[in-house]
């Protein structure tokens, strides 16, 4: 394969696709219909995430169509110091993506950042290194777009936790630091209770494969042409790899964390929750 990126090559792939382009171009119009509808109904039940829906699906269908013009490129892409560099930017782009959900937290992407890319980066690099993965960018870049992105929302659930749990609990905490407890055992209960929640919504998926739904990777590569018995193999390989990197990213999030929590004199500093 070659690395070198053929820009007319690239051109000369849009008329051949160009029917199949408009079919799905119509089938995305089609589709903001329910997208209204379920405005409708977030308005009419008061979620006031109207606005959110809006911006989001915008934005996210530019950014992805960004994603799949460069992709062409990536996918061809053998050097693993490319591949990991992209990794890389779609690690901090996770740890960024953390702190605007956590606007209010002060330090969430300086404890995310890490841990997303510390975690991520870690598994892939194992598995590329082992043979579990093909050392390519078709392979590389979607298994680790889909560690990273659930790396990065559990590192969202257990900076949020932890963060809110010390709003509510602070007397509680406060006592226990006072009997000379230290952060990481005041706190290590949440901690715990938050990888686990994390976790859970993919365990679930883990322990109901191929009987109740067909995961996005299996679903993609099907669709793709691949055979259903690799596609399955390839899902439960990237399950076990999302647990993993996913766990790394929880530890190291959660003790980075604690720093912006804590001071040196292991005094609390997160402040009351407002009513």
């Amino acid at each position: 394969m070659q690395s070198d990126f053929d820009i007319f090559a690239f051109l000369n792939l849009i008329p051949e696709h160009l029917e199949k382009i408009e079919a799905t171009a119509w089938q995305y119009v089609m589709a903001l219909f329910l997208l209204a509808i379920l405005i409708l109904i977030s308005r009419w039940q008061g979620l006031e995430i109207g606005n959110k829906l809006v911006v989001g699906t915008i934005r996210g269908t530019v950014q992805i169509l960004l994603m799949a013009v460069i992709l062409v490129y990536i996918f061809n892409l053998q050097d693993l110091l490319i591949i990991f560099g992209v990794l890389s930017f779609m690690g901090f782009f996770a740890a960024h993506t953390v702190r605007g959900s956590l606007d209010n937290v002060p330090g969430a992407m300086a404890a995310s950042a890490p841990g997303i890319l510390i975690g991520s980066l870690s598994v892939m690099a194992v598995c590329v290194a082992i043979g579990v993965v093909p050392a390519v960018g078709e392979f590389v870049i979607p298994m680790g777009g889909m560690v990273t992105g659930n790396a990065m929302v559990l590192s969202s659930l257990v900076i949020d936790r932890m963060w809110s749990n010390a709003q509510k609990q602070r007397a509680l905490l406060e006592t226990a630091l006072a009997l000379g407890a230290n952060p990481l055992q005041t706190t290590e209960l949440t901690i715990k209770e938050s990888i686990r929640a994390g976790l859970l919504p993919n365990l679930n998926r883990y322990a109901s494969l191929g009987i109740v739904s067909i995961p996005g990777l299996m679903s993609g590569m099907i669709i793709g042409g691949e055979h259903p018995i690799v596609a399955a193999l390839y899902q439960v390989i990237v399950f076990i790899m999302i647990f993993l990197a996913a766990v790394i990213c929880g530890f190291i999030v959660s003790r980075l964390f604690l720093r912006r929590m804590f001071n040196d004199r292991l005094q609390l500093l997160v402040p009351p929750a407002t009513s």
